[in-house]
């Protein structure tokens, strides 16, 4: 069967439409999520001390997860977590049996990955024994690869589209703390990757765009269309040799 020389991909971001943005070598951070469900005592919400409180637990866990980044995490390795949901409890006089957390959690190198996850671990673990509640559960459902873009290739494939799009279009950009799932793919074919961003809003400055995911995301048609086909049939030309 024919072999893959490369995997090309592109993403919109918040930064001027008609623009391409690149990073080569380490892109995006690799990232994990987590759910965690908290079991306590369910009581009525006027005999409190019949509970094992599962909400101020989790309360308590999402307050000391913060102290991950900002305390065993060195300044010089980046490293993000997010606690995303919180449910707990259908009704306000009435202390639940569960609660609920989400988190998502960014970083850069397998290493900063395994410390920050078992951080996670050791404070959701210690947080219930100190509220005298069960070991909590925790489920990692969500996990991807860093997205690395090849150091050889994708110098040569920004010159492509520079040659397409004009010099001025493409420009090299900071790595980010977001992930992508499509690393997973170069790295089951074994063969490199480039992925690149399309700006896709009217402003200049990053902060007067609306970050992707959120309800104002809204990218402008066009030039975000044309650019990105022009763009994709650039960088496949290139690595076809044509």
């Amino acid at each position: 069967m024919p072999r893959p020389a490369a995997v090309l991909g592109q993403h919109v971001m918040p930064a001027r439409a008609g623009t391409v943005h690149d990073v080569t070598g380490d892109a995006m951070s690799l990232a994990d999520s987590f759910r965690v469900t908290f079991r306590g005592r369910g009581a009525h919400g006027s005999m409190p001390e019949r509970s094992i409180d599962p909400i101020l637990l989790a309360a308590h866990a999402v307050t000391r997860l913060q102290g991950v980044v900002s305390r065993e995490v060195a300044p010089s390795d980046r490293a993000v977590v997010t606690v995303g949901t919180f449910h707990a409890g259908l009704k306000e006089n009435v202390i639940p049996d569960t609660a609920e957390i989400a988190l998502n959690v960014r970083t850069p190198t397998p290493e900063v990955r395994a410390k920050v996850s078992a951080a996670i671990h050791r404070i959701l673990t210690a947080e219930a024994l100190a509220s005298g509640a069960p070991e909590p559960e925790i489920v990692r459902y969500n996990s991807f690869p860093r997205t690395h873009n090849d150091v050889e290739l994708t110098p040569s494939v920004m010159d492509a589209l520079r040659a397409e799009l004009g010099a001025e279009a493409v420009t090299e950009m900071p790595p980010l703390m977001g992930s992508e799932d499509v690393g997973a793919l170069a790295d089951a074919l074994g063969v490199p990757l480039v992925y690149w961003f399309l700006g896709r809003f009217e402003g200049d400055e990053l902060e007067d765009n609306p970050a992707n995911h959120t309800p104002q995301f809204a990218p402008v048609l066009e030039p975000t269309l044309t650019t990105g086909v022009h763009a994709a049939l650039a960088g496949i030309l290139h690595v076809l040799g044509r």
